[in-house]
């Protein structure tokens, strides 16, 4: 019986090594993966929406038994990679699991080609839902975790600040400033200054925008002021960023 199965492994393994002869598109594929995953990290929505659209048409194009099996292939294998980087300790982990779960059964259900591209909001919203618990486990306080989710769902609002938050989680300024540096060890200004920036190296990364267009976008008051800033947590410019990120691709 090992035997057996051992010989259907190798049979299968001969077929997939034929469909990926050309290098050129095992490149693209990785590289627009790890894009998606920086995009849902940053909850980038309309970049994520973007660049998985670009693979699910290039997946659909490529040669299957199953022409949906690529494609579908991937979409459960994402959100499997999402699913696992929320830890069990974390307190929305059951959440988390429904998410995936219910996301599965979505993409199972999926069988012609518009399925899968009219899903791809609903998967990327739900994936970067999961992603934003990642960034709360540091508190297991529900008052402290939806100001972190009000945080990374408005991170290119210009309206994004205490105030905001404060009413948004229905506490006063003073009340949760001082609850969120309890519970976090940082102030929801220095929270939201530090997913700006964090969000930020996904656009000089996988962009050609103008670092001052990418500062614009995350409200940074000018151009200098982001690059300062920048410079404070990531010991270097954008710019030094930006390059030092496609030396390495080279």
């Amino acid at each position: 019986m090992e035997n057996r199965i051992r010989q259907q492994f190798l049979t299968h393994l001969a077929r997939e090594n034929n469909h990926f002869t050309d290098q050129s598109y095992v490149e693209n594929f990785y590289e627009l993966d790890e894009q998606i995953i920086r995009a849902l990290q940053s909850n980038q929505l309309q970049l994520a929406n973007t660049l998985l659209e670009t693979l699910t048409l290039d997946l659909l194009k490529h040669p299957m038994i199953d022409e949906y099996h690529g494609v579908r292939l991937y979409f459960r294998g994402l959100t499997y990679h999402v699913s696992r980087l929320v830890p069990v300790s974390n307190s929305n982990v059951q959440t988390s699991l429904a998410y995936t779960s219910a996301l599965l059964r979505l993409v199972d259900e999926l069988h012609t080609p518009l399925d899968f591209v009219y899903a791809i909001p609903v998967v990327t919203e739900s994936l970067a839902t999961m992603m934003s618990f990642i960034s709360s486990q540091d508190s297991s306080d529900h008052r402290v975790l939806s100001a972190i989710r009000l945080i990374e769902e408005h991170l290119t609002d210009p309206t994004l600040s205490l105030s905001s938050v404060a009413i948004g989680v229905g506490l006063s300024n003073n009340y949760l400033s001082s609850l969120f540096k309890q519970e976090t060890g940082e102030t929801i200004t220095e929270r939201i200054r530090r997913r700006r920036i964090e969000a930020s190296m996904n656009d000089l990364i996988v962009t050609s925008l103008p670092i001052c267009s990418i500062a614009k976008s995350y409200c940074f008051s000018s151009c200098t002021t982001f690059i300062s800033t920048f410079k404070t947590y990531k010991d270097m410019t954008p710019l030094q960023y930006r390059q030092s990120h496609h030396k390495k691709k080279r």
